[in-house]
């Protein structure tokens, strides 16, 4: 089976989320998102953390354990998104990266393809999250949900599912409803519900 490669689909989903964190509003930091225990503003910083993580790893560096993000101020994010996009380009750009194997601090051991999978995910769902917390769906990038989704397929494992707490990182899948979009799938298989309600600020 040919090995994927999604490395410019991993550097569109970092413009996906700059694009999305660009149109969010001060009044909107403090809004709850779908991603369980984040609000805009800690979502925002996680998402720019894990942009740098994926960058690292195409180095050959091994993220931290834990999940602590620094604080990236709502002007600055759009900025530190694309510059960790040029950082990940640079730091895949070896193909042998795509077979290269690390091994993440919960133990698993992935395959650099796989890790590109891995991170197209996580800036995927979490555009989406943020774009669902601030009325931007219609912002989305297309053509990343199917990609993210496939990556999805392989990557996320039934005991991967609510083994921090309820959703966290990934809840029980979700059926998709009836005539669901791209991203609607793909977030539903990550455990959360596409169309469930969501309070905006005014």
């Amino acid at each position: 089976m040919a090995t994927p490669d999604r490395r410019s689909i991993l550097i569109d989903a970092y413009e996906n989320a700059a694009v999305i964190v660009s149109g969010i509003s001060p009044d909107q930091l403090r809004n709850s998102t779908p991603c369980h225990g984040y609000d805009v503003a800690g979502l925002i910083d996680h998402v720019v953390e894990a942009g740098h993580r994926a960058a690292a790893l195409g180095r050959g560096q091994a993220p931290p354990s834990g999940d602590a993000s620094p604080h990236v101020e709502l002007t600055e994010a759009p900025d530190r998104l694309r510059s960790a996009a040029q950082e990940a380009a640079a730091a895949w750009a070896d193909d042998t990266r795509l077979v290269t194997t690390a091994t993440m601090p919960w133990g698993e051991q992935y395959t650099g393809a796989a890790l590109i999978d891995m991170y197209l995910l996580e800036l995927a769902a979490h555009a989406w999250d943020l774009a669902r917390a601030t009325g931007q769906l219609d912002r989305l990038a297309s053509t990343l949900a199917a990609p993210a989704l496939s990556g999805a397929h392989t990557f996320i494992k039934q005991e991967f599912r609510d083994m921090v707490g309820p959703g966290a990182p990934f809840g029980a899948e979700v059926p998709p409803p009836p005539g669901a979009n791209d991203w609607e799938r793909c977030v539903a298989f990550t455990g959360r519900d596409p169309r469930a309600r969501v309070t905006l600020s005014s």
